[in-house]
């Protein structure tokens, strides 16, 4: 009896135990409407959508929405009265709030990309599919991760730089700005030798190998570095006219037509609609928009929010040079809206033959859809990040600081005669050509997001820009963008790392001067 009991006893427990293992069991079975990563890098299909999601990270509005505010405001391109403060302040390199979305948005969404392109490079190798594929899906994730930190590096400077998938615990140690410049060529450095130079169907506007040459030849003209950048630019010239070739019309890199165009080398892919049916503040990528939101915060007042306008600075710059026929430099009525009573030549605002442009009114025209009745969230309008006209004029400049100036001066001028300017003389000087050369980007490139890269690699940012005297009195002020009264050297050429970063990573360092 005793025996039975120890056995009875014995088998109960057993029974005990195997049940609740086997309800361990069913409570533990993996979601089948959610994947992980046990469950999801099995084959070239896992491996495509998986590239599709990273390429998502870098049109998602938490990105390209407030970048345009961090380049482009803070340049003397442009200035903000926005009604929102904190947005108004951002060309005043004023940041009251180092959480704001503007600041934390670009951030989180630059690592989540990057996070997705490490878990590409991780997985993607041990799937059986085309290698020739496989090769390829590799090189345009470590673009797309080159892409990023090119934004992280310029944007803040010195930042974690992760290139491998860490555990939620892992708190990433920060690099310095020449670590970061490192990566980032690097990452574009190995993604060259392996992507295609074009696309067919639908995978026209993937990553090419001439965008990873053209972000190379940035990377390292940002740091001077004019011989390796030379180099890249110069492939790229190479390549003219089989790939590459300036569009005959200037306004056609800024529209829905002729998008992926023989100019462009790397643009952000829109469509016109955005497919949560509303517009997305959802940066979690649940239901991110595919449409660019440019046109609605820079757009005309009563059409957009007109959340960034242009600066006197920039339209006293295009009234610097008469084209062939002593005409006013074309580009000014395709870069912004401007008091021109009479010019019909660039077409009626939305519509309107009588929308009031009063003398002190400028709104920026490029990207925005000036040609329809008006404007919202929903624009279509592919953002051409680099095309040749700015590579040709990144390569004169590397030429000029190298000493051969006569030899930089053609490609200037091949960007000048598609808007009807006159010829430069090929006898300029080198510091002559130097202040030409600074002022044929802004009227070719204005509105692009390159000036405020521009001032910073040929130094002249500073409190100067805002025009005043010693005593502190304002000068023309039609010749400066006087927001730069608020720039503090060494303070100001980078942003705030987002507070909630610095309270999650104790590796990490607030800013100078922050």
């Amino acid at each position: 009896m005793k025996t039975y009991k120890i056995l009875l006893s014995l088998l109960l427990t057993f029974g005990i135990i195997t049940g609740c293992e086997k309800e361990k069991d069913l409570l533990n079975q993996t979601n089948p409407n959610s994947s992980v990563p046990e469950s999801f890098w099995k084959n070239e299909k896992d491996a495509i959508s998986a590239l599709n999601a990273a390429y998502s990270n870098i049109q998602t509005p938490g990105i390209t929405r407030w970048e345009l505010f961090q380049y482009d405001m803070r340049s003397d391109e442009g200035y903000s009265q926005s009604p929102w403060t904190d947005l108004g302040n951002v060309g005043k390199f004023i940041f009251n709030d180092y959480n704001i979305a503007f600041i934390q948005d670009i951030w989180r969404e630059c690592y989540r990309g990057i996070f997705r392109a490490n878990q590409i490079l991780k997985y993607v190798p041990d799937i059986a599919m085309d290698p020739v594929l496989k090769k390829r899906i590799l090189a345009e994730a470590t673009f797309i991760r080159g892409h990023l930190y090119f934004k992280l590096v310029t944007l803040w400077g010195r930042v974690p730089l992760v290139t491998e998938i860490k555990a939620p615990n892992d708190r990433p140690k920060q690099g310095t700005i020449e670590q970061g410049w490192a990566q980032v060529i690097a990452d574009f450095s190995a993604a060259k030798a392996d992507l295609p130079l074009q696309y067919t169907g639908n995978d026209v506007g993937r990553a090419t190998k001439g965008a990873a040459m053209a972000y190379l030849g940035k990377a390292y003209l940002q740091q001077h570095k004019y011989t390796e950048a030379a180099a890249q630019f110069k492939e790229i010239i190479d390549l003219v006219p089989a790939r590459y070739d300036l569009i005959p019309n200037f306004k056609d890199n800024f529209t829905e037509d002729f998008e992926n165009n023989q100019e462009s080398i790397f643009e952000i892919q829109y469509i016109s609609q955005n497919k949560s049916g509303t517009p997305s503040y959802d940066i979690a990528g649940g239901s991110g928009s595919e449409s660019s939101e440019r046109a609605q915060f820079f757009g005309v007042r009563n059409v957009g929010w007109c959340d960034g306008q242009v600066t006197k600075k920039l339209y006293n710059e295009f009234m610097k040079e008469k084209d062939k026929d002593n005409k006013v430099d074309p580009r000014l009525g395709y870069t912004m809206f401007y008091d021109h009573p009479g010019e019909l030549m660039y077409g009626k605002p939305y519509g309107h033959a009588d929308r009031p442009f009063g003398p002190n009114d400028r709104f920026w025209k490029k990207y925005t859809n000036y040609w329809k009745d008006t404007d919202s969230y929903f624009s279509g309008i592919n953002d051409r990040r680099i095309r040749l006209a700015d590579v040709y004029l990144m390569y004169a400049e590397c030429l000029n600081e190298l000493g051969q100036t006569p030899q930089a001066i053609p490609f200037a001028n091949k960007v000048r005669a598609r808007s009807n300017m006159k010829d430069l003389e090929l006898d300029m000087n080198q510091s002559a050509f130097r202040e030409q050369l600074r002022h044929d980007r802004i009227v070719e490139l204005a509105g692009e997001s390159v000036r405020f890269l521009d001032m910073m690699r040929y130094g002249i940012l500073g409190p100067e820009l805002a025009g005043t005297d010693p005593g502190n009195t304002p000068a023309n002020e039609s010749d400066y963008d006087t927001e730069f009264k608020y720039f503090v050297k060494n303070k100001s050429e980078y942003l705030p790392i987002p507070l909630y970063e610095l309270d999650a990573n104790k590796e990490l360092k607030q800013n100078l001067g922050w």
